[in-house]
């Protein structure tokens, strides 16, 4: 009894409190981007959470400046010069595509999320389509439809494998992607709530 109420209480605290430290982790490292402003800048405003707006702010009014045409030439300088740097080159590039795969407003990312054998027959895995695989090299490899689909790595979703799956070989799900995150995330302790699935063809999600 004394074992079930404890472990009871600690399923109650250890959640809160991890989530109370990340959000004052955030806080502090926002309020120390005050840090960066001259002294004569400041004006004397010293409370939590003051730096944390302030990036806010200067994201979003970055964004407001690289939206535009001038922005994005200054951009596209600015990216060009990285490329010449070899240490930076690669670090910089791999992170940008990633941040354009997951904040990507103009098109989804992901169609959905399917059941794929991975990383061998017989163990299955959740995975996101991304698109369908050309047909010239599908027909190269299998000579039938595939589909590349993005797998995930777990607890860090923003790494993982991506493979090129026969479309007859793909169990699709009624699953989404924010579903299937969170299964990689929790190194699947929260388990997918499958309502319907059925393996059928995925030709209309891929079009």
């Amino acid at each position: 009894m004394f074992k079930k109420y404890f472990s009871a209480g600690l399923l109650f605290w250890i959640p809160l409190a991890i989530t109370v430290w990340i959000l004052n982790m955030i806080v502090d490292f926002g309020d120390h981007l005050l840090d960066l402003l001259p002294p004569t800048w400041r004006l004397g405003i010293d409370f939590p959470g003051f730096g944390l707006i302030l990036g806010f702010c200067l994201i979003l009014a970055t964004g407001l400046v690289v939206a535009n045409i001038l922005g994005q030439k200054l951009v596209q300088l600015w990216e060009s010069l990285l490329e010449k740097i070899p240490v930076v080159r690669p670090i910089y590039s791999g992170v940008k595509q990633i941040a354009n795969t997951l904040l990507s407003q103009q098109e989804r990312s992901f169609e959905k999320a399917v059941l794929i054998q991975f990383p061998q027959p017989g163990q299955w895995t959740l995975g996101l389509i991304v698109k369908s695989v050309d047909k010239n090299l599908s027909d190269m490899m299998t000579g039938e439809p595939m589909l590349t689909v993005f797998v995930p790595t777990a607890p860090n979703p923003t790494s993982g494998y991506v493979v090129m799956v026969r479309q007859s070989d793909i169990q699709e799900t009624d699953l989404s992607v924010d579903e299937a995150f969170k299964f990689h995330v929790s190194l699947g302790v929260v388990s997918p709530n499958l309502r319907n699935s059925a393996k059928v063809s995925l030709e209309k999600s891929t079009k």
